[in-house]
C-alpha cells in the first residue's frame, strides 16, 4: 500500500509493458505492412536494443539532477514523443527513431522504478515486495507481448500506438498524484 512501492511498480511495469508492446509489433509492421526489408527491420531492432542499455551509462548523472520522479517524467515524456514520431509516418526513419526513443524511455522508467522500490518497504518486507514487483512487471510484459500481435492484427500499427497513449497518460496522472 506504500505510495512509493505503487509508483515504483507502475513505473517499471509501464516501462516494460509499452516497450514490449511496441517492440513485438515492429518487425511485422515494418516488414509485412510497410514493406521494409528484413535488413532495415533488423537494424531498427538492433538500434532499439542498444538504446535500451546505452543510457544506463549516463543514468546516474541524470538521476543526480532530476531524482526519481524527474526521471519518470522524462521517461513518460520520451514515450509520448516516441508515439508522436511513430504516428507521423511508417518510413524507415520514423520506425528507427520511435524504437530508439522507446528504448531510452524504457531505461529511464525501468531503472527509476526498480531503484525507487527499495525505498518503499521495511527490511523484513523486502522479499515479499520484490516478488510482487517482479510478478507484476513481468506479467505485464507477457501480456503486452501476447496482446501486441492481436492488436496489430486487428488495428495495424496505428492501433498499437493508440493503445499505448492511455497507459502513458494513466501513469502520468499517477505520477502527478504522488507529486510530493
Amino acid at each position: 500500500r506504500s505510495p512509493v512501492v505503487i509508483l515504483a511498480i507502475f513505473s517499471a511495469a509501464l516501462g516494460y509493458g509499452v516497450m514490449t508492446f511496441m517492440m513485438t509489433a515492429t518487425p511485422i509492421s515494418m516488414h509485412k505492412h510497410a514493406g521494409h526489408s528484413l535488413e532495415a527491420t533488423k537494424l531498427v531492432i538492433q538500434s532499439h536494443i542498444v538504446a535500451m542499455y546505452l543510457p544506463a551509462l549516463v543514468f546516474a548523472w541524470f538521476f543526480d539532477r532530476l531524482g526519481y520522479k524527474g526521471m519518470m517524467w522524462l521517461g513518460a515524456g520520451i514515450y509520448m514523443l516516441c508515439i508522436l514520431v511513430a504516428m507521423i509516418n511508417t518510413d524507415f526513419l520514423h520506425f528507427w527513431l520511435a524504437l530508439v526513443l522507446v528504448g531510452v524511455g524504457w531505461n529511464f522508467l525501468f531503472l527509476s522504478g526498480t531503484n525507487l522500490l527499495s525505498q518503499g518497504y521495511r527490511t523484513d518486507e523486502r522479499f515479499r515486495v520484490q516478488s510482487v514487483n517482479d510478478f507484476m512487471v513481468f506479467s505485464i510484459q507477457a501480456l503486452a507481448s501476447l496482446g501486441s500481435g492481436w492488436v496489430l492484427y486487428q488495428w495495424q500499427w496505428s492501433g498499437v500506438l493508440w493503445a499505448c497513449i492511455p497507459l502513458i497518460l494513466g501513469f502520468s496522472a499517477l505520477l502527478w498524484y504522488y507529486r510530493n
